[in-house]
């Protein structure tokens, strides 16, 4: 009787047992089959993300850079524009895809630049919820991505140097060599001669698949050269500049105009019949420009010291006669602090821009003769200069065809530049007649360029007459799903 108790007790607790594990058993599978659920729905969530991501750069590149990029500056929003949705077929869509131009990117300061975009996208992709215990199992969740860009519309001021042709019509190699130092952004549609030892500390870039070397010395490349870069087209005229101007007229080129700026006095304007002698025929004041251009329909001479923000253009030659620098900089190289200084100057010839050979520019050898009298020799340039048609240049190079000659030597100083310089065709500012003629070189950019040129400054612009854009930066907001 008691082995039959026994047996019925040890019975019970094998099914109370069994019910325990079997319990347990579920539990175990339930947990997995949540946390394979779970991992599932973490794969499908991160594949998703990935795919939306790139959704949105997608909206981004082909249709917001696209939409900027095949505008003419003039054809450029003024305010905001939202481009149509896509379907990518299998694996989602991008939408909300936003140009909204930059109204103010320094709290009212000058410098904002209001060619500057900033782009959004919106990057969308699905994928099957699979979160046990959820009444939404097996609908679809949504993934949403958010892709951010700012573009900024080149200029011919994002340059320190550009050109479209490097040899001159006669085919000659003008060389970057050992006291060639520059600053800022180098380009040319043309090939670079390049002898002895230069240095580029800035980026360097080509449209053609190299250099051309002649005595190759320790070149010094801050960063990689680029070769087969897009070219930039060349403008035969300045037409935003003239479109924006007070116009002057030089009564179909009979007149010459001489600028001479008077720091915050203003500027005034003289007129003088062209010839062997030149007679003054009128004369006019301008208050100091704060945002503004002037363009002479001839030649024009420029000088002085410079306040405000102004670009000068002209139709015909451009001469620099004396000096040209911001009030504030100094007056015997042109230095500035760049941070401190709010003055700005174009200087925008149709034809070329020349250092005019005459005795406060250096003539007849005066580095040589007073070097001490820095109102003898070299001349200081404060400006971004474009020289449409040719170059920038200077005036009697001796060479022998020429009906003037000066001495021998002939060296006229150092053109001490802080600016930057596009031009045609380059020009010499060096040459080895009558053993030395001309000036050193002392460039530097100014780094504002970059972030605002001046006022009505020519585009960079590729051969469709459409804007080339910088990426500024780029980014994302908070990834979102439902």
């Amino acid at each position: 009787m008691n082995r039959i108790c026994r047996f019925g007790e040890d019975a019970g607790n094998i099914l109370i047992m069994s019910v325990v594990l079997v319990a347990l058993l579920v539990a175990t599978a339930m947990s997995y089959l949540k946390w394979s659920a779970n991992e599932r729905w973490d794969s499908a969530y991160e594949e998703a993300t990935i795919q939306a991501y790139f959704l949105a750069q997608a909206g981004l590149i082909e249709q917001g850079l696209e939409y900027l990029r095949t505008r003419k500056p003039t054809d450029l929003p003024r305010g905001s524009v939202m481009l149509p949705p896509k379907v990518i077929p299998g694996v989602g869509k991008y939408f909300n895809t936003t140009i909204r131009r930059v109204g103010e990117l320094s709290q009212g300061s000058v410098f904002q630049r209001t060619d500057t975009y900033d782009l959004f996208s919106t990057g969308r992709a699905t994928f099957n919820d699979q979160q046990l215990g959820l009444r939404h199992l097996g609908r679809k969740a949504r993934v949403e991505r958010i892709a951010t860009l700012r573009a900024r519309l080149r200029s011919f001021a994002n340059y320190m140097y550009l050109t479209n042709f490097e040899a001159t019509g006669f085919n000659e190699i003008i060389w970057f060599w050992t006291r060639d130092t520059l600053w800022g952004r180098t380009h040319s549609n043309d090939y670079i001669g390049l002898q002895d030892s230069p240095c580029f500390y800035g980026p360097i870039s080509t449209s053609k698949d190299e250099f051309i070397y002649d005595r190759r010395g320790n070149i010094h490349f801050e960063y990689p050269p680029v070769f087969n870069a897009p070219p930039v087209y060349f403008p035969r005229t300045a037409e935003t500049l003239r479109k924006n101007a007070l116009h002057i007229s030089s009564l179909d080129g009979r007149l010459l105009t001489r600028i001479s700026f008077q720091g915050g006095a203003g500027i005034d304007v003289r007129q003088f019949v062209l010839g062997d002698l030149p007679e003054e025929v009128s004369y006019q004041h301008l208050a100091m420009i704060e945002w503004g251009a002037i363009f002479v329909d001839g030649q024009a001479e420029i000088e002085g010291e410079v306040a405000g923000r102004v670009t000068v253009g002209s139709a015909g030659d451009m001469w620099l006669i004396d000096n040209i620098y911001y009030s504030g900089a100094d007056s015997n190289n042109g230095f500035f602090v760049e941070s401190a200084m709010t003055n700005l100057l174009g200087l925008v010839s149709e034809k070329n821009i020349f250092i005019r050979d005459n005795p406060v520019n250096g003539k007849r050898d005066g580095w040589n003769h007073e070097r001490g009298n820095q109102n003898s020799h070299s001349i200081v340039i404060d400006a971004g200069m474009v020289a449409l048609d040719e170059s920038f240049t200077f005036e009697h190079q001796n060479d022998e065809w020429e009906p003037y000659q000066g001495p021998s030597p002939d060296d006229r100083g150092i053109i001490h530049l802080k600016g930057s310089v596009t031009q045609w065709r380059r020009g010499y500012v060096h040459r080895s007649n009558h053993i030395s003629t001309g000036y050193g070189k002392d460039y530097h950019y100014d780094f504002r360029f970059d972030q605002r040129p001046p006022p009505y400054y020519l585009e960079a612009l590729d051969e469709n007459g459409n804007g080339l854009f910088d990426i500024v930066s780029w980014g994302e907001l908070e990834p979102r799903h439902n």
